[in-house]
């Protein structure tokens, strides 16, 4: 399973939680929380691989940069406990056709 955050879009806590609930198929105990979600990840779908891709990090809304650090720890903390779980950041596509 692929997931992309696209932190452009991806602008307020609940925005992100609706989007996770939307493309995770996530329990419903889910708590709408990093915590939760780390619970849910260390073990998703018995072990199968889970990628979170993730794009424009550079044009994340202020108000998140704190969760996006945050979600990004976790996502390293369960891989340690699940390593089929992965996470790469990508540059936008903008950026890179600057380059």
């Amino acid at each position: 399973m692929e997931i992309l955050i696209d932190c452009e879009k991806l602008r307020s806590r609940r925005v992100f939680n609706d989007y996770l609930e939307a493309v995770m198929d996530l329990p419903a105990y889910f708590g709408r929380n990093l915590d939760a979600l780390y619970d849910v990840l260390s073990t998703v779908n018995g072990g199968a691989p889970c990628h979170f891709r993730i794009i424009n990090r550079e044009k994340e809304s202020s108000r998140m940069v704190g969760h996006y650090n945050t979600f990004l720890q976790m996502l390293e903390d369960v891989h340690d406990f699940n390593p089929n779980v992965t996470y790469s950041i990508e540059p936008s596509q903008e950026k890179q056709e600057k380059e």
